[in-house]
């Protein structure tokens, strides 16, 4: 049987190595556009962009900690992911 990537080579003439590259790069850019979706819905719920900015607001006192624990730790996550995947992408062009 053969795979999806052997016939989409064949057919369209694309070289294997650069089918498996382009599907990667597009695959982060992927990624990195869904993690920033998730980051902006997030931050919303507090007016804020970024886990620096929610920080700010629960050392400010503006919110607490109770209120944002597990929203602090998932943009925190995300920004951490968001990086890695830039720097791959970097990498990548």
């Amino acid at each position: 049987m053969t795979s999806l990537l052997q016939r989409v080579e064949k057919e369209l003439k694309i070289p294997k190595d650069r089918l498996i590259e382009e599907g990667i790069k597009h695959f982060l850019e992927m990624e990195l556009r869904n993690l920033s979706i998730e980051v902006k819905k997030l931050g919303s719920r507090y007016g804020v962009d970024s886990f620096k900015g929610l920080w700010q607001k629960l050392e400010a006192g503006e919110i607490t900690e109770a209120e944002c624990f597990d929203d602090l730790t998932r943009l925190e996550y995300l920004e951490l992911e968001k990086e890695k995947i830039s720097k791959l992408l970097k990498k990548a062009t």
